[in-house]
């Protein structure tokens, strides 16, 4: 069994979440069939991960070329001395665009992931926004060639 923040999830609330990290939209029967656990059991134990805050969301998954937004950069930023790291972060995964958004140790304090239409709607965000803050002390973007998410 595998400790975890809910309590300990065995072997039937792996295999539910391994079930539903592949397809979230799976119905309790579905699981149940897949997972070969009781409908019953599949419902109490979705009720719980759900009451534990295991799972906190379900959500979908987009092909982000065929919306265009065929851009993938990811951009570290390095805050000036004394700035609020946390107060940086919640600013910028509010960003348009941003998808995720991490504090980091080492030399750059924030890195995210940023998917846009265009090289100028990048320039936007990174050199008219970011690098335009009081706050923000230096941004290194790279921007991704292919991207394989699992």
């Amino acid at each position: 069994m595998k400790k975890n923040a809910g309590g300990i999830l065995d072997k039937k609330d792996l295999s539910i979440i391994e079930e539903l990290e592949k397809n979230g939209r799976l119905s309790e029967q579905k699981l149940s069939r897949l997972t070969g656990i009781p409908m019953t059991t599949i419902h109490n134990r979705m009720k719980k991960l759900k009451e534990t805050g295991i799972i906190r969301k379900y959500t979908i998954e987009l092909d982000h070329a065929k919306i265009g937004r065929n851009i993938t950069a990811f951009v570290l930023v390095k805050a000036m001395p004394q700035t609020d790291q946390r107060q940086l972060l919640l600013q910028i995964s509010k960003i348009p665009g941003v998808f995720e958004s991490s504090m980091l140790t080492g030399e750059f304090d924030v890195l995210f992931k940023v998917r846009v239409r265009s090289m100028d709607e990048l320039n936007e965000i990174v050199v008219q926004g970011l690098r335009k803050q009081k706050n923000i002390a230096e941004t290194r973007t790279m921007i991704s060639y292919e991207t394989i998410e699992g």
